[in-house]
């Protein structure tokens, strides 16, 4: 099939054309299989997937960064541990306290005594609800109860059973008052007048204040009784305020 070297030019174009030939007969002779579509959509979505996920890690590192920087942007660079927070200065170069926590409510079911706060702001005593005749131990040796006519008393060096009336006519229940019985250092009364009564407070010569424990029937019937224990039995002033701290009445000592 090679032809001679000398053959000349007729010679290698027949030759070109000889291969040619076979060239087509060989690549007729060969059958070409189906594209690979599948394949190629497969590998496609793949890559897809591949840059989404990339792009989601990149946007969330972003976002922690971004809140890494704010949040040491915003702390203080010289903290100085253990130390409360400075106060803060008003516009007219007064310093204002630091704000603390909210006072809590008190309720009005303690049996409790409650005291003028540092400030001096009177904080209401919690009114207790008793039921008619239910004996209340007010001190060693004392009780104390209300019914509907009135309050009743036990106790001291002739323990026999006291009464105090509020159905007799002798109590202008339209207008706040109290009233004062006292044995020793024991001191009980009535409260009536108001459907709002916040606090009975006891003071002596000295300056010395006692609150004192408020009973009451329940669907507050506009009075109630009241009972405390001081230091000493005698000279001693009585004050009704209302839950707000304003004087309803006052009793001056005795």
């Amino acid at each position: 099939m090679t032809p001679a070297p000398d053959a000349g030019p007729d010679a290698a174009g027949a030759w070109d054309d000889l291969l040619r030939a076979e060239f087509a007969r060989a690549a007729h002779d060969v059958t070409p299989g189906p594209a690979p579509v599948a394949a190629v959509v497969r590998a496609g979505r793949a890559r897809r997937r591949r840059r989404t996920v990339a792009l989601s890690v990149l946007a969330v590192l972003g976002v922690a960064v971004g809140v890494a920087a704010g949040t040491a942007l915003g702390r203080d660079p010289h903290p100085a541990a253990g130390l409360a927070a400075p106060p803060v200065r008003s516009a007219t170069g007064a310093v204002a306290p630091t704000p603390g926590p909210p006072s809590p409510v008190l309720p009005r079911t303690s049996a409790s005594s409650a005291s003028s706060s540092s400030s001096g702001q009177q904080i209401p005593t919690p009114v207790r609800t008793v039921a008619p005749g239910e004996r209340v131990t007010a001190a060693p040796g004392w009780k104390v109860w209300l019914t509907a006519q009135g309050k009743h008393w036990q106790g001291g060096e002739d323990p026999i059973e006291q009464f105090r009336s509020v159905t007799d006519g002798n109590l202008d229940l339209a207008r706040p008052g109290i009233s004062h019985q006292g044995e020793g250092t024991f001191h009980s009364g009535l409260y009536y007048g108001t459907r709002d009564a916040g606090r009975v407070e006891l003071a002596d010569d000295r300056g010395r204040t006692t609150a004192a424990t408020l009973l009451e029937l329940p669907g507050r019937p506009g009075w109630g009784v009241w009972y405390a224990v001081t230091r000493e039995g005698s000279n001693l002033g009585l004050r009704l305020y209302d839950r707000a701290g304003r004087l309803l009445s006052e009793l001056p000592p005795l």
